[in-house]
């Protein structure tokens, strides 16, 4: 009877430098193994080797994708697509990739990450559509690691982050006033754009009505301050000519990159008829109703703009008032209107539709001066 069993690969007693050579060359290179018996009689005993039907190797783990992205980086719809390259199989075939994913509200502190899917496939590249977070401004990266036939695990690689698209900021209307009124068939509106959360520039769009949107980019024309702009900037848009009646005008910006629009703001304001009768320097004569509808227009015109009407120091009243106080009538009428100018001219730095600087005219010609400028303000 045996009583002992040994095999033959080598010596047994080896130090650590040995085996780690060994170790190498055997990750490298197939053994197989030989089997005697060792019989009762003594050492000197031994049956015939049996030599192993196979050959045997150390396995190597698979090496993980070098390239691993995940596009685009700011994505509206909820889908981006990963796709990765240079993976490399160890001593074994490649048989799976396993994708995870973590999700972050600054792209600092991330959450732990979450199974996403296993890809059967032996390919050393490839690609897969996966759904990110769908809240604004949440970021998605994503991990991915190569499993062998062996079942020998790679290390993990981990894309770039992408970042759920979040739309600017409302913008700032500061006219027209809603319910306001107005005498300019072309009227002004003073816009400013809000935050942009994600750092794009953004277009600033204008609707009419039903009509077609205008923006800042395709209709500079339009826009003292055109093109692609930033956080808080100021652009007046200057409307094509419009018929008198009740309007309804539309706001939004978009962002530069994927065009998400920010929340609208509408407005509503009338275009009236113009109230005005020709005036002529030293023949016209001043009558109550001139300055009486001077002071109507300029409340109404300093309403449309966001500005509280004046209370006029002298009722005037027609057939009763002395005609001696009209020039006052008048210079309190000028500093009604001076606010509206400098409100204009400083909204923003370009100087496109701004008004032009006012010499005031002698008292013989300055009623006439008076309803020309109000009426500047309606043409």
């Amino acid at each position: 009877m045996g009583r002992m069993v040994r095999t033959d690969y080598g010596k047994q007693h080896i130090n650590q430098r040995q085996y780690e050579r060994q170790s190498s060359y055997y990750t490298r290179h197939y053994r197989r193994f030989r089997v005697r018996t060792q019989g009762t009689a003594g050492e000197n005993y031994y049956s015939d080797w049996t030599v192993s039907s196979n050959n045997v190797r150390k396995n190597t783990l698979p090496t993980a994708p070098s390239s691993f992205t995940a596009q685009p980086a700011i994505y509206e719809v909820n889908t981006v697509t990963l796709t990765w390259s240079g993976a490399a199989p160890g001593t074994s075939t490649i048989k799976q990739y396993v994708i995870q994913q973590s999700t972050s509200t600054d792209g600092v502190s991330w959450s732990v990450y979450e199974y996403v899917t296993t890809i059967l496939s032996s390919a050393t590249s490839g690609t897969y559509t996966a759904t990110p977070s769908s809240i604004a401004g949440t970021y998605t990266r994503y991990r991915i690691n190569v499993t062998d036939i062996l079942g020998a695990v790679s290390a993990y690689v981990v894309s770039n982050t992408v970042k759920k698209n979040s739309p600017p900021a409302t913008p700032i209307i500061e006219c027209p006033l809603s319910g306001s009124a107005t005498y300019n068939i072309n009227p002004r509106f003073l816009i400013t754009t809000g935050a942009e959360p994600d750092g794009q520039a953004q277009i600033v769009s204008v609707k009419i009505g039903s009509g077609p949107w205008k923006d800042s980019v395709s209709n500079h024309e339009l826009f003292s301050t055109s093109g692609y702009l930033g956080n808080g900037a100021h652009t007046v848009y200057k409307a094509e000519t419009m018929t008198t009646g009740n309007k309804t005008v539309t706001f939004r910006c978009l962002d530069s990159d994927i065009e998400s629009p920010s929340p609208e703001v509408i407005r509503t304001f009338t275009i009236l008829p113009s109230p005005f009768e020709t005036i002529s320097a030293d023949m016209t004569r001043v009558k109550a109703a001139h300055i009486l509808t001077l002071r109507t227009a300029v409340n109404t015109v300093r309403q449309y703009y966001g500005m509280a009407p004046v209370s006029w120091s002298e009722e005037i009243v027609a057939g009763k008032t002395s005609i001696k106080n009209w020039p006052f009538h008048i210079i309190e009428i000028r500093k009604a209107i001076e606010p509206i100018i400098t409100l204009l001219n400083n909204f923003d730095s370009s100087s496109d539709f701004d008004y032009p600087d006012v010499t005031w005219l002698p008292q013989s010609e300055l009623a006439a001066q008076k309803l020309q400028l109000c009426s500047s303000f309606m043409t």
